[in-house]
């Protein structure tokens, strides 16, 4: 009796750890998203693909500084996505000042 309650106790503690594990990937995710979701409004207003891509690149490199790989990379396919996006747009905004 005594082994199965040492055994749902450590069943419980690993749980609760995964739980905490998971809602801190979901805290990064959730902030990788938001810096690019901010990053692109920002970049609707000033037009500058530099800035964007410096947002990109300090995103990315806060990861890489952490040891995170999964996150880095997770964040460099995000910001990969986003290229034709601002591209499509930073043309657009040329061609308008043209």
């Amino acid at each position: 009796m005594l082994k199965n309650l040492v055994d749902l106790v450590d069943l419980v503690a690993k749980e609760i750890i995964m739980q905490e594990k998971i809602e801190e990937r979901h805290k990064e995710i959730t902030h990788i998203q938001n810096t690019i979701w901010a990053a692109y409004k920002d970049f609707l207003v000033d037009q500058n693909v530099k800035a964007y891509t410096q947002k990109m690149s300090l995103l990315t490199k806060k990861y890489q500084e952490k040891g995170d790989l999964l996150l880095k990379s997770f964040a460099e396919n995000e910001a990969i996505t986003w290229c034709p996006v601002i591209n499509e747009f930073a043309e657009e905004f040329r061609k308008g000042k043209g």
